[in-house]
């Protein structure tokens, strides 16, 4: 949807009105919806009491479901119940972005399509939580509507806050809008951190949809919207709710944006793909784009965190959980203010956000090699203390003291002391550096890869082959989002380390990509 007035910003004498940036403060709350909704189901998933609720006499018993590092390795557990909890509200995002939200949008207006969306999601949270009742099939379909209202909501979200916003502000609160899912995000960690309690954390998207549901009907519609819909004068009307002073300029300069829309034709689907050779491979490098957004396994860490984190070796998954998402504000913040500076660009941002994503993610699936072994082996060391003073570490049982030499005896002893001493001194040093890496890897996703697969595809379109050419990089993204979503337990079942080292390839296959094909778009018309 093509945004009200761009291209006048210069010649418009209104300003914004306090009831603008109301309505701008209602897209940002739409957006920390978004970023609560991706925060939230990796720590809980975690809770005792959610295991309690959930794991205990369907998964497994009190032992394999209570303890953590247990639970982190029931498979069924993981693979089926968290598994499909946190791809059910992707494909409910997608779902709703596509089937229900455009209707809404084009038909009845962005401002109850935002409405709508958080109701849905509003009573898809209360069904995962608190009106649950212990079934499964419940819980399981709230999720979907959870995500369903997400993503009807986040539809027209960015349209609703390009047309109400002045044209000198408007990529300002562009930009905001993606740092506030980062904030949304960074406060479920926080929340969910703080309190324990799985029902309150599940419902943390639908209190935010619970605002939007009360607040957007009344909020103004947008501008430009009402204008096609209802003619000039209603839209200027309605324009003159989010402007103070003369508003002539712009509405003269929506009307004629309105009418150059109203004469294009869009391309179609077969056209698209069946076309133009130059149009195949901009398709194709927005698709790949979107695609490689998802191989940078983010939202692998995001779904899973507190299990990810607890199975990187790191003691307080919830505690370094906030540090990960906090790092990624500034990373997200930073990021936003360079993408169309002299200083950075769409490119130039990509190649280095890979770099400080796939090599770090590398080095720390080489640190828990060391790790893992070294835990596991202090597990049983902790659970064999009631073993026979004659037991040797590293002896088998059945090699018996006596039977060996005082030279044997002393070098096994002298040999297992040393060993004990090595790992002592380099296995702290190996959390560190699993740790340090994850952060990297969550501040270059931030800089780069979590925002540009957004714009990136709308920017190498004509307004003739946009709509159906981003329609189809969107719905990419999602498929692709659950697919990381539903891979990642099967991959963290097979290897920790190997985990880390097949996204780290991946980010690996991005650099090459972004190389190759990604084109600068900065300042171009």
């Amino acid at each position: 949807v093509a945004m009200a007035g761009s291209g006048g910003g210069s010649a418009v004498k209104a300003t914004p009105s306090a009831r603008m940036y109301l309505s701008i403060a209602m897209a940002m709350v739409g957006a920390m919806m978004f970023g609560l909704d991706q925060g939230n189901f990796g720590n809980v998933a975690t809770f005792l009491s959610f295991r309690k609720e959930w794991c205990v006499d369907r998964y497994g018993d009190r032992e394999t479901c209570i303890h953590l590092k247990t639970a982190a390795l029931d498979k069924e557990w993981e693979d089926v119940f968290v598994m499909w909890g946190a791809t059910l509200i992707t494909l409910g995002a997608a779902a709703g972005a596509l089937l229900l939200a455009p209707w809404l949008a084009n038909k009845h207006g962005r401002r109850p399509c935002i409405a709508a969306g958080g109701a849905i999601c509003f009573v898809g949270c209360l069904m995962a939580s608190y009106l649950s009742f212990g079934i499964q099939a419940v819980f399981f379909i709230g999720r979907f509507c959870t995500g369903f209202g997400v993503g009807v909501s986040c539809f027209a979200l960015p349209v609703y806050n390009a047309e109400v916003s002045t044209p000198s502000i408007r990529g300002a609160t562009g930009s905001l809008f993606q740092l506030n899912v980062v904030i949304g995000g960074f406060i479920a960690c926080v929340i969910t951190l703080l309190n324990d309690h799985w029902k309150f954390g599940m419902m943390l998207p639908g209190f935010a949809g619970f605002i939007l549901m009360c607040a957007m009907p009344f909020m103004p519609e947008s501008p430009r919207f009402v204008m096609e819909r209802n003619g000039y004068e209603a839209g200027v009307k309605e324009l003159m709710k989010v402007r103070s002073g003369d508003v002539t300029e712009e509405a003269n300069s929506m009307r004629e944006e309105i009418k150059k829309e109203k004469d294009v034709e869009q391309v179609s689907y077969t056209e698209l793909v069946c076309g133009n050779p130059n149009l195949r491979k901009r398709l194709f490098i927005a698709c790949a784009l979107v695609l490689g957004q998802q191989a940078t396994g983010v939202n692998a860490f995001l779904g899973y965190a507190a299990t990810i984190f607890k199975m990187c070796g790191i003691e307080d998954p919830l505690s370094f959980n906030v540090a990960f998402n906090f790092v990624m504000f500034f990373g997200c913040l930073a990021g936003l203010l360079l993408v169309d500076s002299r200083f950075g660009g769409r490119k130039c941002q990509l190649l280095a956000a890979t770099v400080l994503m796939g090599p770090p993610l590398v080095l720390a699936g080489f640190a828990l090699m060391y790790i893992l072994p070294r835990d596991a082996a202090k597990d049983i060391t902790t659970t064999s203390t009631d073993l026979p003073s004659t037991a040797m570490p590293g002896v088998p049982m059945s090699t018996s003291a006596a039977s060996m030499t005082g030279s044997q005896l002393s070098t096994v002893v002298t040999t297992t002391l040393m060993q004990d001493t090595q790992q002592d001194s380099l296995l702290p040093l190996a959390h560190i550096v699993t740790m340090v890496c994850v952060i990297i890897y969550g501040v270059g996703f931030q800089f780069a890869w979590g925002t540009v697969p957004w714009i990136y595809p709308a920017e190498i379109f004509s307004m003739r082959e946009k709509e159906t050419a981003v329609s189809i990089a969107v719905c990419l993204n999602y498929v692709a989002n659950a697919a990381v979503v539903i891979i990642t337990p099967f991959l963290m079942t097979w290897s920790t380390p190997g985990t880390l080292f097949f996204f780290g390839a991946l980010n690996c296959l991005n650099f090459v990509f972004v190389s190759v094909f990604v084109k600068e778009t900065k300042g171009v018309p």
